[in-house]
């Protein structure tokens, strides 16, 4: 059964450009996952406004 493989002895695990390709991307995702979650914190403060305002407003008036 390990016939079907070939050995790697002597080939490198990964090339250095695919390594900074990779790393470059890694960098690209880290980034926007940062820029999504500063959204999700805005939309969050944005809704606890807003519903202390619908809380504020809805009280009858006397």
């Amino acid at each position: 059964m390990d016939e079907q493989y070939r050995e790697l002895e002597n080939e490198p695990i990964a090339r250095r450009d695919r390594v900074r390709e990779l790393e470059a991307q890694l960098k690209e995702m880290s980034r926007q996952l940062q820029e999504k979650d500063n959204k999700i914190a805005d939309v969050e403060e944005e809704l606890a406004i807003v519903k202390k305002a619908v809380h504020i407003f809805s009280k009858p008036r006397n």
